[in-house]
């Protein structure tokens, strides 16, 4: 980063605090350092117009996910760690940003339409993830692999039907040998008119270091929408561009009903 841009940074910064009492007089973000007062950090115009200096074009998808925040934490070099996802959605479309004392930003977020964790920073010549970030993109590495793991297993599971108020859905393994171990097809109906709706998808598993682990979601995409199945809370979301347009809780059952 050249002398000049950090300057302008490092004068954006203090503005950021000016005015509020905080707790570490060495550290200027600590005021934003818990999970109470960490979602007023995108009420500040200084933090906003930083993240949007770094991210351009892509700062309306990245902000759309600070829906819910985590926990934020101090990182090594004295800046702020912060990420949010979108309610319900917290292993599907999440973002995350570090700001450090020096003027360096780095952000990333994953969102349903591509599935990958995408990054930007303005310091372009770190050759790497800044480590936070990387902590964080972890979380969303937990497919299966292509390979699959436990073939038999994979076999012998049969469909799950998962029913909300207006929907009745059918989730059925797909193992075929074009397909991987975590492809899944989806099959739903409306029940105020029998509509149906045909995709096919994947589950995406938890990192319990075994040959099976429990799914976390089911997600399948048509044409803009995502469709997702949150197994841990049981409940049904459709998103398209980025807001929830369904969101509804429902029960799993073995047979259809």
């Amino acid at each position: 980063m050249s002398s000049f841009r950090k300057a302008i940074f490092l004068i954006i910064f203090s503005c950021i605090t000016t005015g509020a009492i905080a707790s570490d007089n060495s550290w200027p973000l600590s005021q934003y350092n818990s999970l109470a007062k960490i979602p007023t950090i995108l009420d500040n115009q200084a933090v906003i117009s930083s993240l949007k200096s770094v991210l351009g074009k892509d700062y309306s998808e990245f902000s759309q996910s600070f829906d819910v925040f985590g926990e934020p934490h101090k990182t090594k070099k004295g800046g702020l760690f912060a990420e949010g996802w979108l309610k319900d959605l917290y292993l599907v479309q999440a973002s995350a940003f570090v700001i450090q004392p020096d003027g360096e930003i780095y952000a990333a977020w994953l969102s349903p339409e591509n599935n990958e964790v995408r990054y930007a920073t303005n310091a372009p010549e770190k050759s790497s993830m800044q480590e936070d970030i990387a902590r964080w993109a972890q979380r969303f590495d937990k497919k299966m692999s292509s390979a699959c793991k436990n073939p038999q297993k994979k076999h012998s599971m049969k469909s799950r039907y998962f029913e909300t108020t207006h929907f009745r859905i059918k989730i059925t393994p797909l193992i075929m040998s074009d397909s991987d171990c975590n492809d899944v097809s989806y099959e739903g109906v409306r029940k105020s008119d029998g509509a149906i709706v045909r995709l096919r998808g994947e589950s995406i598993e938890s990192d319990c270091g075994k040959l099976s682990c429990p799914v976390l979601t089911y997600m399948f995409r048509n044409h803009d929408a995502s469709y997702l199945i949150n197994n841990v809370i049981n409940t049904l979301s459709v998103i398209v561009h980025g807001k929830i347009l369904v969101s509804e809780t429902g029960q799993w059952n073995d047979v259809s009903r």
